[in-house]
C-alpha cells in the first residue's frame, strides 16, 4: 500500500510526528490554522464546474484541514494519507467522517484519475522525493481536478537552504520557483503561485492537457 523502504530511509521526523501526535494540534494548531486559512482562501476563489466529490490531503497529520474542507463540501468523500502511524491513529479518533491511510506521497495507495481535489499543507518540505510525489499527484488527480499546495517560505531563505543541503536536519523547503518547476516537470500546469506576507508559498495546479 505504501513504500516501506522509503519510510525506513526517511529522516527521523516520521517517528517524531508519530510520537507527538496526541498533542500536535495543541502545540502547533495556530501555525497550522494560518496555513489552512491560506488554502481555503485560494480554494474559495477557484471556479468549480462541480463541487469536489473526493478530497485527498497528503501529509494530513491529525486531519484538521480535512475537517474544514468537510465543512465546506460536506457531501465529498474525505481521505487523508500520512506516513506517521501516530498521526493516522489520532486522525481516525478525531475525524470519524473521513478515511485515513498510512502511506507516503511517492506511492499513494489510491486509484488513478479519481480525486477532484488534492491538498498538501505544511508537509511538502518533508516529502522524501518531491518529483516522484508530484507525479503521483498527477496520476491520482481527476483530469478536471485541482491540486493546492501551501508550504513555509522561511525568512532568511538563503541560509535556510544552505543548512538544509548541508545538514539535512530541517524540512527540505524549496523556493516558489522550484515548486512550480518540479510540478510542471511532473505534468501539472500552474494556475496560481504567490508568497504571502505570513511567509507561506500558496500554489495551485491542474493536470496539463
Amino acid at each position: 500500500m505504501f513504500n516501506s523502504d522509503k519510510l525506513k530511509k526517511s529522516p527521523g521526523f516520521i517517528r517524531t510526528f508519530s510520537r507527538i501526535a496526541p498533542t500536535y494540534e495543541k502545540k502547533y494548531g495556530d501555525k497550522l490554522g494560518l496555513a489552512h486559512d491560506e488554502c481555503l482562501e485560494v480554494l474559495k476563489q477557484h471556479t468549480w464546474s462541480v463541487s469536489p466529490q473526493c478530497i485527498l490531503d497528503i501529509g494530513c497529520g491529525t486531519g484538521a484541514l480535512l475537517e474544514r474542507l468537510h465543512q465546506l463540501w460536506p457531501q465529498a468523500r474525505c481521505i487523508g494519507v500520512d506516513p506517521a502511524e501516530g498521526m493516522v491513529d489520532e486522525a481516525v479518533r478525531r475525524r470519524p467522517f473521513a478515511s485515513f491511510l498510512r502511506g507516503n506521497a511517492e506511492a499513494l495507495p489510491l486509484e488513478s484519475a479519481n480525486i477532484n481535489l488534492v491538498v498538501c499543507s505544511m508537509s511538502f518540505g518533508h516529502w522524501y522525493d518531491k518529483s516522484a510525489g508530484l507525479k503521483e499527484v498527477k496520476r491520482i488527480l481527476h483530469p478536471e481536478g485541482l491540486f493546492c499546495l501551501v508550504e513555509n517560505s522561511p525568512p532568511g531563505w538563503g541560509l535556510t537552504y544552505i543548512i538544509n543541503r548541508l545538514l539535512r536536519s530541517l524540512a527540505d523547503y524549496v523556493p516558489k520557483e522550484e515548486v512550480i518547476r518540479l510540478a510542471e516537470s511532473a505534468g501539472l500546469h500552474n494556475v496560481y503561485a504567490y508568497t504571502t506576507d505570513r511567509n507561506f508559498i500558496v500554489s495551485t495546479f491542474q493536470v496539463s492537457h
